[in-house]
């Protein structure tokens, strides 16, 4: 038998392996890419919106934070009002001065408020007098440490020249000048006697109001809460940012005729006629100038402070655009933010608009220590 052999050289035996090699189409290549694609803009995503989730609760912690710290200042000096009060400091006749931002109905915007306060320094230099005065003598000055009087007129605004003192609460006077460490008023007669180390304390008639501009907010962030220890606007200090309304709501004892003639009982007065203390007994507008509804009979006040984040939202996706974030306008106290935020009919002129940022509101009642006790 014969056979046939055919013979394969080896460089075509190459060839045919060279040609039976595996590899990628452009089909495949193509979706390979849109894989690496969909799988970068996937990272993407997540990446973007981790990050603005991150950033917009940031921005919620510190709205609650200047809330609190708003609500914290101002109560403060709400449970300090009238300390050591004798005569009228100030814009300040009485130890609590209701600023209401509408009298006669519903306010268009912020209220304010006026209060009698003490200032003290218990670091160095203490203001505390260094030696015991007084008793059989007649108390016309006292002594405080060297370089407590002179930082002590600072915060009076460069001269403590007709500045009311309270010296522990006990004695308050109207200082007539200073000399040294000294501060000199009126004669005080016996038996005036108080220990070394006593605290004396500055009071000043602080005003708080809010900003709603960058020019109001010291060139800062605006709206912002302002503190002003002077009769002077200008000199008003942003102390908060973020903060966008106050509201003060008053209950009285002693402010309504029909309740026991008008006199005090150590028993809020009824103004609703619910036999029983509530909501409807806080005051929210009066100018509080007629009797008997005057600020000495103010016992309780209701702080409401809104906050606001003081950057724009950028939403969660990968566009910016906050959304909507407040879908109504606020009723805060008897302020309808539709009517007005900081003024009447501004509600549809607000930059940011009103309904792009988070708002936190915060309320408190506080008493008050140092009227009618």
């Amino acid at each position: 038998m014969i056979r046939n052999f055919t013979s394969v050289s080896p460089l075509e035996t190459d060839r045919g392996m060279s040609s039976n090699q595996g590899g990628m189409t452009l089909i495949e290549v193509m979706i390979g890419a849109l894989v690496a694609v969909i799988i970068a803009t996937a990272g993407f995503t997540i990446m973007t919106t981790t990050n603005k989730a991150t950033v917009a609760n940031d921005q919620t912690v510190a709205t609650q934070q200047n809330v609190r710290a708003a609500m914290d200042i101002i109560s403060r000096d709400v449970k300090l009002a009238g300390f050591g009060m004798t005569a009228p400091v100030g814009s300040c006749a009485t130890a609590i001065v209701p600023i209401d931002a509408n009298t006669g109905g519903a306010d268009t915007g912020p209220d304010s408020i006026r209060l009698l306060v003490p200032l003290g320094n218990s670091a160095a230099p203490a203001w505390t007098l260094t030696s015991a005065v007084g008793g059989v003598a007649t108390l016309n000055k006292v002594t405080l440490p060297a370089g407590a009087v002179a930082n002590m007129a600072v915060e009076a605004g460069g001269s403590l020249n007709n500045a009311f003192i309270s010296l522990g609460g006990i004695v308050t006077a109207q200082v007539i000048s200073v000399s040294g460490n000294d501060i000199n008023f009126a004669p005080i007669p016996p038996p005036a006697a108080l220990p070394a180390g006593l605290m004396v304390y500055l009071l000043q008639c602080v005003t708080y109001d809010i900003g709603s501009t960058t020019a109001l907010c010291n060139g800062g962030t605006a709206p912002c809460l302002r503190r002003n220890t002077t009769a002077v606007a200008a000199n008003a200090v942003a102390i908060v940012d973020g903060i966008e309304d106050i509201q003060f709501a008053y209950a009285c004892d002693g402010c309504r005729t029909v309740i026991n003639g008008g006199n005090p009982d150590r028993v809020i007065d009824d103004q609703a006629g619910a036999a029983g203390f509530d909501q409807a007994d806080f005051v929210t507008d009066s100018l509080w100038a007629t009797p008997p509804m005057t600020p000495d009979k103010v016992r309780l006040v209701q702080v409401t402070v809104v906050g606001r984040q003081t950057m724009g939202d950028q939403g969660l996706g990968e566009a910016n655009g906050a959304g909507t974030l407040s879908p109504t306008a606020w009723q805060v106290s008897d302020h309808n933010h539709a009517q007005g935020v900081f003024a009447a009919a501004d509600f549809g002129t607000l930059t940011p608009p009103y309904s792009s940022v988070r708002r936190r509101v915060l309320t408190r009642t506080v008493d008050v220590r140092n009227i009618g006790q």
